[in-house]
């Protein structure tokens, strides 16, 4: 019953917020063996066997307490966590195609998953339920929409926690410098959409585990005069329970979710619209479970061990 968890520098991770963390606690506490390791820890022997550069954790309290570092198969374990931290560049790119190779082991989310399934873009699949969008590097086009829907966000593709989201209207008198920056002049494609005027009472964040819903969200309320509700932009984590709409678009999703075995996800919903679908490190989970009246951790071993 051996559990590894592939994650940014555990030094960079804040032990009383990070999701990934708070997993690896919950393991522990029903005396599963837990591990972790970085990206550049992992490696494909010339057999076609992947191995890791390893360390396990003994005790999380108010810091992370881990073994010293071993090379263990990625046949050793029942199931890999595979938690970085946006952006998908790269590195993170030649990651997914390394553990693609590795047959053995549940990894959650699917490798191929994770590559395929951009968190803003993923929502296109679901037209239905997504505000009005576009997606250009085309300043006339973006213009045009501007013009048209008269509020909008603009967002960078790969970026997370509220980084590089604008809003704008037609007669800002920085759009061009705006446009120039985050379209890098015409060669990179950023995602615009119409503004959803629900933001002011706040962004849920939905856990979808194996195509379930966690019964709470964390509803992220932006500050004054914010239109980004990201915790790390300041924004105030409430917890709501699901409501009648959120259950809607669950179950839109669902099949999608888990014929793409997308098994750990994060949804993002305002008002009555589908923003995002998380898939790398979704978070929230130390909000909703130090708030919420229930067993959390039972839904979370029941679902993932």
């Amino acid at each position: 019953m051996n559990y590894l968890f592939i994650i940014d520098p555990i030094e960079q991770l804040k032990i009383k917020k990070d999701t990934s963390l708070f997993l690896m606690k919950t393991f522990l506490k029903k005396k599963l063996n837990v591990y972790f390791a970085t990206p550049g820890g992992i490696s494909l022997k010339e057999t076609g066997n992947l191995s890791a550069e390893v360390f396990k954790i003994k005790k999380i309290t108010d810091k992370v307490m881990y073994d010293e570092c071993e090379k263990k198969s990625l046949n050793f374990f029942k199931k890999i966590f595979i938690r970085v931290d946006p952006p998908f560049d790269a590195n993170y790119l030649n990651l997914s195609y390394l553990l693609e190779q590795h047959k053995h082991s549940e990894l959650i989310n699917s490798p191929s998953a994770i590559r395929n399934f951009n968190e803003k873009l993923s929502i296109l699949n679901f037209r239905k339920l997504i505000t009005p969008t576009l997606v250009s590097n085309s300043t006339s086009d973006i213009k045009n929409f501007i013009k048209k829907y008269k509020k909008v966000i603009l967002k960078p593709i790969h970026d997370m926690a509220g980084n590089g989201i604008f809003l704008l209207k037609p007669n800002d008198p920085n759009i061009n410098v705006i446009l120039e920056l985050m379209t890098n002049n015409g060669l990179r494609q950023i995602m615009v959409q119409k503004f959803i005027k629900e933001i002011k009472q706040g962004d849920k964040r939905i856990i979808v585990l194996n195509g379930n819903p966690l019964p709470y969200a964390l509803l992220r309320v932006p500050q004054k005069n914010e239109v980004r509700a990201n915790l790390a932009k300041g924004g105030k984590g409430i917890l709501k329970k699901l409501t009648k709409r959120d259950l809607e678009i669950i179950k839109t999703i669902k099949s999608f979710l888990l014929e793409n075995n997308l098994n750990f996800v994060g949804i993002d919903v305002i008002g009555n619209y589908l923003t995002e679908i998380n898939v790398t490190s979704p978070t929230g989970l130390v909000e909703i479970a130090s708030q919420a009246n229930m067993n959390i951790e039972e839904i979370i071993i029941n679902e993932l061990s």
